[in-house]
């Protein structure tokens, strides 16, 4: 229990949003007036903010998820469960905290019109990232906070345990696709390259975990 009163977000997840935070505000001075924030389906983009706005909102809720995960598991029902998993759960933590971070790296790279703001550099990050939460899944104890969680996998031990087995091996190879997709396929193809595997992989574990809840009930 005293590993649990450590901080719940690694030190190297503060960096990240530390260096993120600063970025901003070195490229502040350099960036228009007006700054894409959201972008369709097309990766065009739709909606703009203020440069101001543009570099403190993500970190601000960078920040604020990393101060809730410091208390979110307190109010779980299944907290006991935390002290055999609190090194994922902080691995975890980090890994959301990173992927955020490589959003807005991308978002204030594009309205830099950087070489980094290519097309095919953020499928590439979210693929790689997808390939980091792929091996700490398996090492996952239930929980109501991180995880794959439906109903018969939080209903049952064993589904919980295979589920996220299966997801971690099936999320893999899936990451690894997504990073070879997105350096094949031409550009106006590279959301559905990112967004399928993706989809694949989610449909595949939920419809397991009800299928390995079922065969334990029978």
């Amino acid at each position: 229990m005293n590993k649990m009163k450590s901080n719940a977000i690694p030190w190297w997840g503060w960096i990240v949003w530390l260096l993120i935070a600063i970025f901003g505000v070195l490229v502040y001075r350099h960036l228009p007036n007006q700054i894409a924030t959201h972008f369709n389906a097309n990766g065009q983009p739709n909606s703009f903010s203020s440069r101001l706005e543009g570099i403190i909102t993500v970190p601000l809720i960078m920040l604020a998820i990393m101060i809730l995960w410091q208390f979110v598991w307190r109010i779980d029902p299944k907290r006991k469960n935390y002290a055999s998993f609190w090194s994922t759960y902080r691995t975890v933590g980090g890994i959301v905290v990173l992927c955020l971070g490589a959003v807005q790296f991308w978002v204030l790279t594009y309205a830099l019109q950087s070489e980094w703001a290519s097309a095919r550099i953020l499928p590439t990050v979210i693929g790689v990232i997808l390939l980091l939460l792929a091996n700490v899944l398996p090492r996952l104890q239930s929980n109501w906070v991180v995880g794959i969680r439906t109903p018969w996998s939080l209903s049952s031990e064993e589904s919980w345990r295979k589920t996220h087995r299966l997801a971690g091996n099936l999320g893999v190879p899936i990451g690894i696709i997504i990073v070879v997709l997105a350096w094949i396929l031409p550009t106006s193809m590279i959301k559905w390259g990112l967004l399928s595997p993706i989809v694949i992989w989610a449909l595949v574990t939920v419809i397991a975990s009800y299928i390995y809840a079922r065969n334990e009930s029978l």
